[in-house]
């Protein structure tokens, strides 16, 4: 039972809610940041190898928490290609923006205004808003 539960997480089909999805984000998130602990942990004791074993671990909760996502916002009847401009809003936030601050204040900032914008809604669409109401195209209501 506990392997089909565990298989669950990583199945991006069907309907969430957002109590299950808070829920489910949450205990990834501490799993997520428990290994990354971990990781720097043992990092620091020189224990390279060990720490990037654990540090690689991170990866299936990342994609268990994509399709969590997109089942959350199916639930919302969206798709999940919605994942796809919210990638590109956390790629963004990698830029060196600082370097060009001084050149082009306005633009980085409505840059990132833009981004913040984002980010918001995905997080109030994903996190606080309820699904649609009875079935949907991505199946029943939850």
């Amino acid at each position: 039972m506990r392997l089909r539960a565990a298989l669950d997480l990583f199945d991006p089909r069907g309907r969430l809610s957002a109590p299950a999805y808070r829920h489910r984000v949450i205990r990834l998130l501490l799993a997520f940041f428990g290994l990354l602990c971990a990781a720097i942990w043992l990092a620091g004791l020189g224990l390279r190898w060990p720490a990037l074993l654990i540090f690689a671990g991170q990866i299936p909760l990342a994609g268990a928490a994509l399709a969590q996502t997109a089942r959350r916002l199916h639930d919302r009847d969206r798709t999940g290609w919605w994942l796809a401009p919210y990638g590109v809003v956390e790629a963004l936030g990698v830029l060196p923006l600082e370097r060009w601050v001084d050149r082009y204040p306005e633009v980085v900032i409505g840059l990132v205004l833009a981004m913040l914008g984002f980010s918001a809604w995905f997080l109030i669409e994903t996190l606080l808003r309820p699904g649609t109401r009875g079935p949907n195209r991505f199946g029943p209501m939850p």
